[in-house]
Parts: C-alpha cells; sequence; structure tokens
C-alpha cells in the first residue's frame, strides 16, 4: 500500500511540475506551498526555521535534523521551456541559437537555493544560492522572434528577416550590400551588432554556515520566543556576455543579403570571491488562551557588505505575521512582508492553509502576493509548486 501510495504521488509531482515554474522540495516546502507564509509559526523547526529564527525555540528544546529543503525559480520562462532546454545545453550551433530563441523574448532569472542542518535553541544550519539572470537588450527580444531562420551560420539571408528586425542600422546594412557598397554594409551591420551584443547571463552564488540562537520568555498575558540567525556568507559572481559577431563582409545575391555569424558567450573579469556577515532577528509571540500567534522577522538586522553581484536583496526589511489553528487539523498563516519597502520592493500580503489528514499526510495551498501556490505533504515528504512562488525572507539575491 505505501509503495503504491509513494508511485502515486511521484507521477503527480512529474505531471505537475511540466506546468509550473517553481518547485520546492523539503524543509522550505512547507511554507511555499501557504505563499511563503509562517512567520508566526513554530510548530515544527525544521520547515518553520527557514522562515524565523525564534521558531526553532518556539518548536521547543529538542534538537532537530532539517531535512534538506531545495528551491527552484524561475521568472520569465517556463519550467517546461527551461526541461526542453537541458537538452541543448553544450549542444551545436543550432542548439545554441534555439536557446537564444527560448530565452531572449524576455528577462529569465533562474534560482536554485538549499538548505539543511540542525535547527534549536542553538543549531547550525547550511545554506546555499545559485543566481542566473538572462538580460536580453530590446534587439534581442526582437531578433528572437526570427531566432530559428538563423539555424544556419553560414551564408544567412538577411532579407527575410528585415521585416522583423526593424531596426535602421540593420536596414542601412541591407541597402548598402544591394547598391555594392560592402564596406558600408559591414560598418552598419556591426553598429546593429553592437546593440544586439547587450545581452548577459549572470551567474551568482552565496553559500556558508549559520548559527540560531533562541530563547522563550513567560510574560504577563503570554509566552514570547526570541532568536537569530548569524551568517557567515562567501559570494562568488560571474557574468558572460552573448555575441554575436560577423564572419567575412554581407554578401549580394539575387536581390537578397547574405551574412556569414558567429555566435559565442564571453566570460568576463570577476572580483572572486569575498566573506561577508549579516544576522536576521525573530520573535514570535502567543498570548494565554488564544488560538493566534504573532511574529516579526527582521531580516539583514546585520547587514552584509555584498559586492561583485548582480541583483542583491541585502538591505534591512521587517515583516510581521499571524497564525492560527483552526481546529484540530486546519492551520491558517498570513504574512506582511516587507513593510518598510526595502530593497526597493513593495510590502506583500502572503496567506495559505495547511489541512492535515493524519500524522504523515497534508494538503496546502496559498497565495505568494502575486501566484497561487499547492502542496502536499506524504509520509514525511514536502513539496510545493506554482507557478511563482514566494523568495525566501533570508536570500540575499532577489529573482
Amino acid at each position: 500500500m505505501k509503495r503504491t501510495l509513494l508511485f502515486a504521488w511521484l507521477i503527480l509531482v512529474l505531471s505537475t511540475a511540466v506546468y509550473a515554474s517553481d518547485i520546492n522540495f523539503g524543509a522550505t516546502a512547507r511554507t511555499m506551498a501557504m505563499g511563503g507564509a509562517g512567520i508566526a509559526l513554530g510548530d515544527d523547526a525544521s520547515t518553520t526555521a527557514v522562515l524565523n529564527p525564534a521558531a526553532p525555540a518556539c518548536a521547543g528544546a529538542k534538537v532537530r535534523f532539517i531535512f534538506p529543503g531545495l528551491d527552484f525559480h524561475t521568472v520569465g520562462a517556463s519550467f517546461s521551456d527551461l526541461l526542453d532546454s537541458v537538452d541543448k545545453l553544450g549542444g551545436d550551433e543550432d542548439d545554441a541559437l534555439s536557446l537564444v530563441n527560448d530565452f531572449a523574448k524576455q528577462q529569465t532569472g533562474l534560482t536554485f537555493n538549499m538548505v539543511t542542518g540542525f535547527a534549536g535553541p542553538t543549531g547550525l544550519t547550511i545554506e546555499a544560492q545559485a543566481n542566473a539572470l538572462i538580460t536580453p537588450s530590446a534587439e534581442a527580444a526582437k531578433w528572437a522572434t526570427a531566432a530559428l531562420l538563423f539555424r544556419d551560420t553560414s551564408g544567412v539571408n538577411l532579407s527575410d528577416v528585415q521585416a522583423i528586425i526593424d531596426h535602421p542600422k540593420f536596414d542601412e546594412a541591407i541597402t548598402y550590400a544591394l547598391a555594392g557598397n560592402a564596406a558600408a554594409a559591414d560598418s552598419a551591420f556591426d553598429s546593429y551588432l553592437a546593440d544586439l551584443n547587450k545581452t548577459y547571463v549572470d551567474a551568482n552564488l552565496v553559500y556558508g554556515p549559520s548559527l540560531l540562537l533562541g530563547r522563550g520568555f513567560d510574560t504577563t498575558n503570554g509566552r514570547m520566543w526570541l532568536g537569530t540567525n548569524i551568517k557567515i556568507l562567501s559570494t562568488e559572481g560571474k557574468r558572460w556576455q552573448v555575441k554575436g559577431t560577423r564572419v567575412g563582409s554581407l554578401v549580394a545575391s539575387g536581390g537578397k543579403v547574405l551574412a556569414d555569424l558567429d555566435f559565442e558567450a564571453e566570460e568576463l573579469p570577476d572580483e572572486g570571491r569575498k566573506t561577508t556577515m549579516k544576522a536576521d532577528v525573530g520573535l514570535i509571540y502567543k498570548p494565554n488562551d488564544s488560538i493566534w500567534q504573532y511574529g516579526v522577522v527582521v531580516n539583514n538586522f546585520i547587514k552584509p557588505k555584498i559586492r561583485g553581484l548582480t541583483n542583491t536583496q541585502d538591505d534591512p526589511m521587517i515583516s510581521v505575521g499571524v497564525a492560527a489553528a483552526l481546529g484540530r487539523n486546519f492551520l491558517f498563516a498570513a504574512d506582511l512582508v516587507n513593510i518598510t519597502g526595502a530593497n526597493d520592493d513593495n510590502a506583500k500580503l502572503r496567506f495559505g492553509g495547511e489541512f492535515r489528514l493524519g500524522r504523515l499526510f497534508a494538503l496546502r495551498a496559498g497565495y505568494s502576493g502575486s501566484k497561487w501556490t499547492y502542496g502536499a505533504e506524504l509520509l514525511g515528504l514536502n513539496i510545493a509548486w506554482s507557478g511563482r512562488s514566494a523568495q525566501l525572507l533570508s536570500n540575499v539575491l532577489k529573482f
């Protein structure tokens, strides 16, 4: 029976993943399935410590293992596009052009996050994050529409895509080539390529250990838990420029203009690895004789000094949340994230719920501030999926 349930669960995961941009497994999946909400939760240290450093103390003094949590986020291209693109990586020129066609139409962000370790009043966690950002120029977005016509990089017929490109330098290049002025045609086409080549791929990596410290206090009207998460972070960043270059001169033949093109990704100089420290602090409060709990988190209470990375989220940020156990089997949580508007972002409302059917099975759903999220737990395994899941508050890279 258990094997049948597990097999059905895997089929569900694989089938839903094709239609979801973001997928989460393990420790982070519970809160991601509830829209990223859970600042005020403290019932399970292994799944709530990723949101509020006070949660482990709230869950009790027992040290618990954090089952490795994996998050994969995309912005722009869909997850099904990415699955299709995996086979093209490291392929030939045709595959490279097809990849450009997949990603050059819009900005695409790819983020991978991992967390594991031990949670408790004193805990140790290890986190890592890799981020890639593909930012095409306006011309690259136009050109992507016609990219598949460029599959043959030898003798590309520029006249066939002139209406799609609609760029003055591109038009000049064709006009000069048809008039027999090869030098002027080459110069104009090179100017066009200079606009086209403003496309970059950024790969950012943040990793390092963190120490969780927490303690509970009795108050006059309830109980309060305080906690902090001190992280030593190593950061590395690399950038590649996607470049198209002309090989030889443009050639006019039979009223058409042909060109040989070459495409490559050039790695740009980087600043190497840097080390910095950050600290988050959190609070959870539960009044006596109340089903409600309240939480506050200050991320980057000690601000990290991050250099050489793009798309950072390193300014101090305050978020608040509430949670309640509505009956024996239903849990509700809602957070107002970034009420201070840090990192040039607006405040967002995240909320979600969990319905438990026994100790090892639960169904979850929520809203991340932009998309609906879904998830489940079966035999202790958590998974979440959505069109756009919420970002962990502690992440120092945005997507």
